[in-house]
């Protein structure tokens, strides 16, 4: 590889054909020198130096040296593609056969995709590189493997694809973009402004305005109903005890008309019948005590409005 570097170097100091004044020249052929030397224990630096000497000078001869140090760093493409450049720009080198001798070896070692997108002009990217837009005239050249392949347009969205290839091989890719319609700014109606009593007066029941004091007052009903029941319930017992306690008073309460006393069960049941009515009456006044407080809490809003914020938050007011 130094003998074809120092080759090479001779070879640059007689091209005349890029445009570039002498002490670029100088330039490249130093910087050529530092790449040779370095070439055997750093390629990697020796194909920095080349690539400056060609930003000095562009010899397009530069492409052969450039293309060694690719091939020795196991870069196969991009080896490839100086050979190629050097093969299509030189014609007339020593370093010619060696070069085609090298492409040929090292296409044995690549794959290729052929990449086709339906949407004219959209970038084509291999493993995040920009290769070209669409349609693309020559297939991508790439190492043996996966690759993650896309296309983008302006007016589509992101396809992605990833292929496997093998060496030697070439892999067809197609990716197709949907278009994708401009999203239309649209300013939302501005909502008119409601006030806090409006949007209590929305929230609260409207029984009272649309439907009169008596309807929208369920359970009002079902406590007054409870309370006739009971009233009835009530009087009905009350009535039953009396009718007895009449007459066990005719037959045996009464002494100058009888001398037979009445009996304990007797008189426990005008007892029982006196506690049930009792009980009953109990439960109506209840009723009606209810009835009364649902007529006018039944049907209004009741707003619980915190007195002392967070800290006293059980305290609240009651409104009707």
């Amino acid at each position: 590889m130094t003998t074809a570097s120092f080759v090479l170097l001779a070879l640059l100091a007689q091209t005349a054909a890029p445009t570039g004044s002498p002490e670029a020249k100088a330039r490249a052929q130093a910087l050529v020198k530092e790449g040779t030397k370095l070439y055997d224990g750093s390629p990697g630096e020796a194909l920095e130096k080349f690539k400056q000497a060609y930003a000095e000078y562009a010899s397009p001869k530069l492409f052969f040296n450039i293309g060694l140090a690719n091939r020795d760093l196991g870069r196969p493409v991009e080896a490839i593609e100086s050979f190629e450049r050097f093969l299509a720009e030189v014609k007339d080198s020593p370093e010619l056969t060696e070069a085609r001798k090298s492409v040929a070896e090292l296409k044995t070692k690549v794959g290729s995709l052929l990449i086709e997108c339906t949407t004219a002009g959209a970038e084509i990217g291999v493993d995040g590189k920009l290769v070209g837009l669409a349609p693309l005239a020559n297939s991508v050249r790439v190492t043996p493997g996966n690759h993650h392949v896309t296309a983008k347009h302006s007016t589509g969205a992101l396809v992605m694809e990833d292929v496997s290839v093998r060496a030697g091989t070439v892999e067809t890719v197609v990716l197709r973009l949907q278009a994708v319609a401009e999203p239309v700014a649209v300013t939302p109606p501005r909502a008119p402004a409601i006030d806090l009593q409006a949007r209590q007066a929305q929230a609260a029941p409207t029984a009272e305005v649309d439907q009169g004091w008596w309807l929208g007052r369920k359970w009002t009903w079902v406590a007054a109903g409870s309370t006739i029941v009971f009233t009835g319930a009530a009087a009905i017992f009350g009535a039953r005890m009396q009718s007895r306690f009449d007459s066990l008073h005719n037959s045996c309460g009464s002494t100058s008309q009888s001398t037979v006393a009445c009996s304990k069960s007797d008189i426990d049941s005008v007892i029982g019948l006196k506690n049930t009515a009792n009980i009953f009456w109990g439960l109506a006044g209840a009723a009606v005590v209810t009835t009364g407080i649902l007529f006018f809490v039944e049907g209004r809003p009741v707003i619980l409005a915190p007195l002392a914020g967070q800290a006293t938050g059980l305290l609240a007011s009651v409104r009707y």
